[in-house]
C-alpha cells in the first residue's frame, strides 16, 4: 500500500539519523533496539473515524531470538487481533476505549453501555459481555509506542527502565511525522507522563484538526487502578482533552 511505503520512508530516515541498523534494529555501539514500527489495523485507512493510541513502551525485547524487531503485519497481528479473549489489562483498555469513541460510527452504543455499565475493569467487562461485543474493533485503530527502544534481551513487560529518549528532537518529531501521514481523528495518549509533551511539543506540529485526550494507562495499578473502571476511565479521558 502506498501508505505503508511512504512509512517506510519515514523509518528509513528516522533509522540513518540514529545509527539503527535496518535489519535488527540496534543502534549502533548501544545495548539498545529500536523495538516496534506502528500496528495499524485492517480497516484503519478506510475508516470513517481514525483513532490513534499512543502507549509508552514495548517492554519485552520481541523477537530477540531472532534478532530483529517487530514489521507492520507482525505488530497488528500480536496486538490488534480480532478476539476479546487473551486481552492482558492494557490492550482490554484500549479495546474498551476504542468501542467508546467508535460506537456512533458504527453503532456500537449498546455494547458499550454493557462495558460503562458493569462496574468492572476493563478486561473483566469485556470478558462478561464477550457474547455481544464485536470482535473487530481494533482493526479500525492505529497503535505506536512514544518511547521507542527496548534493551536487547528484555523478558519482562513491566517496569519504566526504557521509558526514555536517545535523541528527543529526533524522536519526536518521528512522532509527528508519522502522526501527519497516518491523518488520526482522535489521539489517546496512555500517560499524564506525556501531557508537556503533547500540549507543547507535538500538538502545535500536527496539521489538520485532530482531538488529543491524555489519560491515565488502561492498566494503572496503586491509587490509581479504579481508571481500569471503563465510566471512570472516560470521564477522566475527556476531562483532560487538550
Amino acid at each position: 500500500m502506498q501508505e505503508f511505503e511512504k512509512l517506510d520512508k519515514i523509518y528509513s530516515s528516522f533509522f540513518k539519523e540514529n545509527n539503527i541498523d535496518i535489519n535488527t534494529g540496534v543502534i549502533k555501539d548501544t545495548h539498545k533496539r529500536f523495538a516496534t514500527k506502528i500496528a495499524i489495523g485492517d480497516n484503519y485507512f478506510n475508516a470513517k473515524k481514525k483513532v490513534l493510541f499512543v502507549s509508552l513502551d514495548i517492554g519485552k525485547d520481541e523477537y530477540f531470538s531472532e534478532n530483529r524487531f517487530q514489521g507492520y503485519k507482525e505488530r497488528r497481528e500480536n496486538a490488534l487481533y480480532y478476539s476479546v479473549d487473551g486481552r492482558n489489562p492494557h490492550m482490554a483498555g484500549v479495546y474498551g476505549v476504542s468501542l467508546y469513541f467508535l460506537k456512533d460510527v458504527f453503532g456500537w452504543e449498546t455494547a458499550w453501555s454493557k462495558i460503562e455499565d458493569s462496574n468492572q475493569f476493563f478486561r473483566e467487562a469485556l470478558l462478561s459481555n464477550k457474547s455481544i461485543v464485536p470482535t473487530d474493533v481494533l482493526s479500525n485503530v492505529a497503535m505506536i509506542n512514544f518511547y521507542n527502544y527496548v534493551t536487547i534481551g528484555r523478558t519482562e513487560r513491566t517496569g519504566g527502565n526504557d521509558r526514555f529518549l536517545l535523541n528527543e528532537a529526533s524522536e519526536l518529531k518521528l512522532l509527528v511525522d508519522i502522526i501527519n501521514e497516518i491523518k488520526p481523528d482522535t489521539i489517546i495518549v496512555q500517560s499524564k507522563t506525556l501531557k508537556g509533551y503533547f500540549r507543547n511539543k507535538i500538538k502545535p506540529f500536527i496539521e489538520g484538526n485532530t482531538d488529543i485526550y491524555i489519560s491515565y494507562h488502561p492498566s494503572v495499578f496503586g491509587r490509581g487502578i479504579k481508571y481500569r473502571n471503563p465510566k471512570l476511565h472516560i470521564a477522566d479521558l475527556i476531562k483532560n482533552k487538550i
